[in-house]
């Protein structure tokens, strides 16, 4: 008799525009590969589930009573996040610094000390794709909310020595993108963490404040050990100001934390 696998909800931010978000996305790929598929079956956003899932990203906001955390973190800073109705979380690993002290702290949830964006254990998993044209170029990555405006602006950036992505591309097209240029300038958090999966220099740029202000950054750098150092505007890029160090976080300690294995 085969016994029904137990299933485990992943909840992530799916966006219903071109290919969603493409650091959301990479969610599902990580889970996919870290669950143990000879006893559990997953399932995505799914409603009514029993255990529930929470991993890469700023999602902790949808979390609710009961759900497993594994690497996620707080997107705003309190009271915005305090006002949030869960009280109990199994916590396996946060972001970093700033999300656990925020629960420990304000929430009173017991959480290890295991820090890390899952989309750091890329590396492991996905062999990007080497895009040869692009050996000379810097990845340019805008944050969503602001990628139209350097689309539509033709002045907006040096075009001979910038390759700009598309956030909402094919997730692992923009990781073959990230891998193949020689450094990465990025608005995106998930661009700074997979150039450090596969140890390519990067820079934040920090042009568009975002709604949510810039938390998510500090608490993935204080993580990572790395100081908190970005540019206003694509012409200060400096090469100089670039990070070479990639990740510093134990990846087998964050693997080994995925709790259905």
């Amino acid at each position: 008799m085969i016994q029904n696998k137990e299933k485990i909800n992943l909840l992530y931010c799916h966006e219903e525009i071109e290919n969603g978000n493409f650091g959301d996305e990479i969610s599902v790929f990580i889970t996919k590969k870290l669950i143990n598929q000879n006893k559990y079956e997953l399932v995505i956003n799914q409603p009514n589930i029993p255990k529930n899932i929470i991993c890469l990203g700023s999602y902790l906001h949808a979390a609710q009573n009961n759900y497993y955390i594994y690497g996620t973190g707080i997107r705003t800073k309190p009271p915005v996040e305090g006002a949030l109705g869960f009280t109990n979380l199994h916590v396996c690993a946060l972001r970093g610094p700033i999300t656990y002290n925020f629960l420990t702290n304000q929430r009173n949830i017991k959480c290890p000390v295991i820090y890390g964006d899952p989309a750091l254990l890329l590396k492991y998993f996905y062999k990007p794709n080497k895009q040869h044209h692009l050996t000379n170029k810097i990845a340019f990555i805008p944050h969503k909310s602001s990628y139209k405006y350097y689309l539509n602006d033709e002045n907006s950036y040096d075009k001979d020595k910038f390759f700009i992505i598309n956030p909402r591309e094919r997730w692992d097209i923009v990781v073959d993108y990230i891998y193949s240029c020689k450094a990465i300038l990025s608005s995106s958090l998930h661009g700074l963490i997979v150039s450090d999966a596969y140890n390519k220099p990067n820079l934040m740029l920090y042009e568009f404040e975002l709604s949510e202000g810039d938390i998510k950054f500090k608490d993935y750098f204080i993580s990572q050990k790395r100081k908190y150092i970005y540019i206003k505007k694509i012409e200060y890029y400096d090469e100089n100001k670039l990070y070479t160090e990639g990740n510093k976080i134990n990846l087998e300690k964050l693997k080994n934390a995925f709790p259905f294995q």
